[in-house]
């Protein structure tokens, strides 16, 4: 066993291996109790079933989900995992296009097909106050929303494999977590022109957690 000092006269202990290197053992994670506004941990998956408009332009927000401004939690946004697939290839020789995870406030997007979040237990934890969240094939409307800094990008291939294959998977975790305070938003968003005649689908999957 080896000994960490901790805060004034408490001392804790953690197990090393036969290298002294230290053992890190995960546990499950600390669940609020039901009722109250404690909050929880949540999931929301979705693949849109139809393709993207073709020769989407640079700002068209496709997916966005924002924290309720009268909540009292703050959300911590662990992990995104974004599938897409093409349907029709781009023009070659064009500069592939990007998209964005972006930070938004002022007004709730709207327009697109509303989701409702997965408590990660049904029987601990709240209802998530993440009561915003929809997504759209060609764009959400947008109106006097604030759009503010990107989280995280990555680049959308002219040509990527075709619909029915992997496609191509994006997945954003961050070593610490994105936190949303109340009113505060996440949203999926190009930030160039995308390749002309390309069509896309996708699917996303996120997980967070609120306190």
């Amino acid at each position: 066993m080896a000994e960490i000092v901790g805060i004034g006269n408490q001392f804790y202990q953690a197990e090393v291996d036969s290298n002294y290197a230290l053992k890190v053992v995960y546990g499950t994670p600390t669940w609020p109790a039901s009722g109250g506004t404690s909050g929880g941990h949540y999931s929301v998956s979705f693949g849109v079933s139809a393709v993207t408009a073709a020769s989407l332009a640079a700002n068209t927000t496709l997916m966005s989900m924002r924290l309720s401004t009268g909540s009292s939690r703050k959300a911590y946004i662990e992990k995104i995992r974004v599938n897409l697939a093409v349907s029709t290839q781009g023009s070659s020789g064009l500069v592939c296009g990007a998209l964005a995870l972006q930070r938004f406030s002022g007004a709730t997007p709207t327009g697109g097909t509303s989701r409702t979040p997965n408590r990660m237990s049904e029987i601990s934890g709240n209802t998530s106050d993440m009561t915003d969240i929809m997504d759209s094939n060609a764009a959400l409307t947008v109106t006097s929303v604030d759009f503010g800094t990107v989280v995280a990008a990555t680049l959308v291939p002219i040509n990527f494999p075709m619909n029915g294959s992997s496609g191509m998977d994006w997945v954003f975790e961050p070593p610490i977590p994105v936190v949303l305070n109340p009113g505060d938003g996440l949203c999926l968003r190009t930030q160039t022109d995308m390749p002309a005649t390309q069509t896309w689908l996708y699917s996303y999957s996120i997980y967070w957690s609120e306190e």
